[in-house]
């Protein structure tokens, strides 16, 4: 058999903690440090307003476009909403011309022709003449 062998550590040396020591620059290279930064921080700033610059122009171009086409969106809205309207009226008419219970009243729309059945009504005018009677002798 083969057996593993045990793992050794090595002891923790106890020696002091490692203290770092901040850097000291001479004043040539702190002036250096900050002209570099302020170089960077420019030219972020610039980068930023060139960027700005150019989302707000390409927004502006960009509206007339918008508003165009509102305007058309709102003008095609309302020829779906006729359309629509025309539509149902039309199916209406459709449902109404092909029911079968329908059928007598719609050829008597269309036609001079009374059902049998029916009796025509005549309206007269009343121009306050009364009907003479002729049943009664006149003296």
């Amino acid at each position: 058999m083969q057996a593993t062998k045990p793992v050794q550590f090595s002891p923790v040396s106890q020696s002091q903690p490692i203290q770092v020591k901040p850097k000291v620059f001479s004043k040539q290279q702190k002036s250096t440090y900050l002209v570099g930064i302020t170089i960077e921080s420019t030219a972020k700033l610039l980068t930023n307003i060139l960027l700005s610059l150019c989302v707000t122009s390409a927004l502006l171009k960009l509206l007339p476009h918008y508003q165009s086409i509102q305007e058309k969106l709102q003008v095609i809205e309302s020829e779906i909403e006729a359309t629509t309207d025309r539509l149902n009226n039309e199916k209406e008419k459709f449902s109404r011309y092909f029911d079968p219970s329908q059928a007598k009243t719609i050829m008597q729309e269309q036609s001079n022709r009374v059902d049998s059945h029916q009796i025509p009504i005549i309206w007269l005018e009343d121009n306050g003449i009364k009907p003479s009677s002729e049943s009664t002798p006149s003296p």
